[in-house]
């Protein structure tokens, strides 16, 4: 075994390192080549802002050397002669905005916003435009170049955004010089930057506005970056720029941003790539790996595996067919203690049929006889009864007594035993039978249920020496697959559980084990057969049951008892009227029985009883006799018996005799009237060995039903 477990780890050693192995190899390629694409991207972040800025910063030193030249054409003049100028002024601003190609319009505006000249509109409008942000920058304080939002042109124009400077005269603000720069000429720049998709590029102030985004902001969408964005951190931990990841709230898509401020100027410019393009190029990358790589080590994988199943199923066919050879070994020796139980059982209860029998006869006879006599016979009846009680536990654990089961209430059950159990636990013991309300009924033989409850109850007082409590609970419950499958014999479904706990000593692991064997006991010799618990286990089991004990040293025993609920109603119990075991006059019964001296002694009691008793030794004579036309009310007849069995002649004998009543006798039974434990319906029986008083009560209850 050392060694198939040396083999089969080597085996599963070499199956987790070609997995493991190819693994790691393509984790860390792919740590690199994710390392590699990342250095990739931050380049051409980088390279795309140096175009950027180059042509950022040609655009306003044109619209900057624009204003200057404004601002020097107006020196010295007031509002008021700027007004009255306009013609003039408007011409040169017109020939000044035409020559730069960014520029759309200058204007000059007044302190109370309504333009004084403009290169576009001649004369100018009369609207205000003292709402604007230019305007009231320049006017809330001084301030050099101002950069102002994109608006929308009120002369259906194109939108644009503002480049300001302050009018002074005497060394107060008397106006605004503005130029409008339009988005559209850096809008196709930047579309001429974007060679492949998934890049994104912008103009944008230091508060987050957008002046420029290539791709447009979307109809609706926010065009201002707030203050907890990627950008606005980045800004504020590194104002010259850097770079930062982050899902923008524009458009909703995650990039990779870097960004840069425009040399002297609160402008920054801006590049991105989309993080799941990023990713793609990734994946693209480290397919051509997989490619190659899955199916070498999928092969190698399923070579190895295929070595550890092959080398498996060997392993299991050895052991396979090592227990298949042990159980047969086992089958074959249990069958053959089977036919020598069954044989023996036979046998010896035809022997305590004989002995309880006479044993009864003479109790009888010595009424009045010595006391010393009298105890001699009833301890010779005590030894045939407890040997007659051996024999029927014998059975018991070999599931080949024949049980008569019959719906029942177990609450009923259990109240009625009850106070035979307090009795028998003593004073000491402290009993509690617990009830559950709607229990349902179970289908068990009554008699053989309470016998097994008697036995652990039996063995809970023995556990409990210096007293204890025994509580027995019956309740419903459901046994699902998972519980069954760690269970055999057992089926899903529902059954009645009843648990008798007591409080007692409890059992290791080892007793545990081995607690239903046959024999088995921990109790001091001559204190018990160590059949108790064998015979519970096999009456259980035989009634399609399932029985579990669960222990603790110091801690007591729970046996759980599953029988399985029974569909339908448990009969109300009835009260038999008392009748008399005497025989009516002109009764007769044949009795059949191979066993000379059983023969005689049944006979006899028969004849005691008033019946006229035909014998016969076997199954031919019994036939022969009803052939013969003999008035015959009963057969009572031997089940097992050389040649035809009892249940073969019962057959015939119904064809001779339509209305005959049969009763069958027996020590042991096979497959003749008995069929998974349970008595063929219709079956009439009595188990040897054979009292008196019960021989007559069956005979009068089959012949008066």
């Amino acid at each position: 075994m050392q060694g198939r477990r040396v083999t089969v780890r080597l085996i599963r050693t070499a199956m987790a390192a070609s997995l493991v192995l190819p693994l790691a190899l393509f984790l860390f390629a792919s740590w690199t080549a994710y390392e590699r694409l990342q250095t990739t991207a931050r380049e051409r972040l980088v390279r795309s802002l140096d175009i950027e800025q180059e042509e950022a910063f040609k655009t306003f030193e044109l619209v900057n050397l624009a204003l200057t030249q404004v601002a020097d054409l107006l020196t010295g003049m007031s509002p008021e002669e700027i007004a009255e100028s306009e013609p003039t002024l408007h011409v040169r601003l017109e020939r000044l905005s035409k020559a730069i190609r960014a520029v759309q319009s200058i204007w000059v505006y007044g302190t109370d916003g309504r333009p004084l000249v403009s290169s576009w509109a001649h004369p100018p409008p009369e609207t205000s435009f003292s709402d604007r942000d230019f305007i009231q920058a320049h006017l809330a304080g001084p301030s050099q170049t101002y950069y102002g939002k994109v608006y929308a042109s009120v002369l259906n124009a194109e939108p644009f955004f503002t480049v300001s400077r302050p009018l002074v005269l005497d060394g107060n603000v008397v106006g605004v010089i503005e130029a409008s720069v339009l988005p559209s000429n850096f809008f196709q720049f930047f579309a001429s930057l974007a060679y492949t998709q998934g890049v994104q590029y912008a103009l944008l102030r230091e508060d987050g506005t957008f002046l420029v985004r290539f791709p447009a902001v979307p109809a609706g969408a926010l065009d201002k970056l707030g203050e907890t964005t990627g950008f606005a951190r980045t800004i504020r931990a590194t104002p010259s720029g850097g770079f930062y990841s982050s899902i923008s709230p524009i458009d909703q898509v995650s990039r990779r941003y870097a960004i840069r401020r425009l040399e002297n100027t609160p402008l920054y410019l801006s590049a991105g790539i989309e993080t799941a393009m990023l990713t793609r190029e990734w994946l693209s990358t480290m397919g051509a790996h997989l490619i190659f790589g899955i199916p070498a080590t999928l092969f190698l994988f399923l070579t190895l595996w295929l070595v550890l199943r092959r080398t498996q199923a060997l392993y299991a066919e050895i052991d396979r067919r090592s227990k298949a050879e042990e159980s047969l070994r086992q089958s074959q020796r249990l069958e053959a203690i089977g036919h020598l139980t069954g044989g023996v059982a036979h046998d010896f209860n035809n022997l305590l049929t004989i002995i309880i029998g006479n044993l009864e006869a003479l109790q009888r006879q010595m009424a009045g006889a010595e006391a010393q006599l009298v105890r001699r016979l009833d301890r010779a009846m005590h030894g045939a009864t407890r040997a007659a009680m051996l024999t029927k536990r014998l059975l018991a654990f070999s599931r080949q007594q024949p049980l008569s089961p019959a719906p029942i209430d177990v609450n009923n059950l259990l109240n009625g035993l009850a106070e035979f159990l307090r009795r028998a636990l003593g004073e000491h013991v402290s009993l509690e039978v617990v009830g559950s309300g709607g229990v349902w009924p179970v289908e068990v033989d009554a008699t053989e249920l309470e016998s097994a409850l008697v036995n652990l109850a039996v063995n809970a007082r023995d556990a409990m020496p210096n007293g204890g409590k025994l509580t027995i609970e019956a309740s419903n419950t459901y046994l699902d697959d998972a519980y069954c499958r760690t269970h055999g014999e057992i089926e899903p479904g529902q059954y009645v559980l009843i648990s008798v706990s007591d409080t007692g000593a409890g059992m290791s692991r080892e007793v545990l084990e081995r607690a239903f064997e046959p024999f088995y006991t921990t109790k001091p010799s001559g204190q018990g057969t160590g059949l108790g618990l064998s015979q519970v286990y096999g009456f259980v089991k035989q009634s399609g049951g399932h029985i579990n004990l669960y222990s603790e040293t110091g801690h007591g025993t729970t046996a759980k008892i599953y029988l399985r609920r029974y569909y339908g109603d448990a009969p109300a119990p009835r009260t038999s009227d008392q009748v008399s075991p005497r025989a009516n006059s002109g009764e007769s019964i044949l009795l059949v029985e191979d066993d000379a001296e059983v023969r005689r002694y049944v006979a006899e009691t028969l004849g005691n009883l008033g019946y006229n008793v035909l014998e016969a030794g076997d199954a031919k004579q019994a036939l022969q006799q009803l052939q013969s036309g003999a008035s015959v009310a009963l057969l009572l007849t031997d089940v097992v018996m050389p040649g035809m069995n009892g249940r073969r002649l019962a057959e015939e004998a119904r064809a001779v005799k339509p209305t005959l009543k049969i009763i069958f006798m027996t020590g042991y039974s096979r497959n003749a009237i008995v069929h998974q434990g349970r008595l063929d319906p219709g079956v009439d029986l009595i188990q040897k060995p054979i009292a008196s008083d019960q021989l007559a009560a069956i005979v009068r209850k089959v012949l008066d039903s």
